[in-house]
């Protein structure tokens, strides 16, 4: 017997990264909310565990949560010639730290603010949803190729490291560039209504 409707899962190919600059940031930064990536890698959290030790309990500990600990995240897309976003990034956060540039350190203004928030939505194939005679649909409606089918939310994002890939005079690959962001929490938006909430919630 057919299933009725498709139950794949969300496939991992299609997706979009927004990175919400503000401030002095966005200003040095022109378009780094619009770039695109070709790998989003790292999403993980790992709780640590604390243990301790009780009087006469002789086979075992007591165990409990201590903190999360969220892993860094890592974006990586090809070297386009004027298109320097991440680095401008990397370098934001350099002279903020020395006390040089626009981003100044002791300045209190929002402005100067190295940090961002990242959301990232993941979008459904055709195929992946409604039924097998009108793949994509929803209730009977055609289907609308771009639905967001996942979202997660990465909050106070800002560089831990940027790399460009090697030169090889003997290949014929493309240079990549990489970001890697130290982040402090994330939250999943599993269905279209927390997704569109989470896109209007400062993102």
């Amino acid at each position: 017997m057919a299933r009725a409707t498709i139950t794949d899962p969300v496939r991992n190919f299609k997706f979009q990264v927004t990175i919400n600059a503000t401030g002095n940031l966005q200003t040095q930064t022109q378009g780094l909310d619009k770039i695109g990536f070709a790998v989003v890698s790292g999403l993980s959290v790992q709780n640590e565990m604390v243990g301790y030790r009780e009087g006469g309990m002789n086979t075992h500990p007591h165990k409990f949560i201590g903190q999360s600990d969220f892993a860094p995240i890592t974006f990586s897309r090809g070297v386009f010639s004027g298109q320097d976003q991440l680095y401008k990034w990397q370098q934001f956060l350099h002279a903020w730290n020395q006390g040089s540039g626009t981003g100044t350190i002791g300045s209190t203004s929002t402005a100067n603010n190295y940090r961002c928030d990242i959301l990232v939505k993941v979008f459904d194939h055709p195929v992946s949803a409604g039924s097998y005679s009108t793949p994509g649909a929803t209730d009977g409606v055609a289907p609308s190729p771009g639905n967001a089918r996942l979202a997660f939310k990465l909050f106070d994002c800002f560089p831990a490291a940027y790399s460009l890939s090697d030169l090889d005079a003997s290949g014929s690959g493309i240079m990549v560039q990489q970001l890697t962001v130290h982040h402090e929490g994330f939250v999943v938006a599993w269905n279209s209504e927390d997704i569109t909430a989470l896109a209007g919630a400062g993102g």
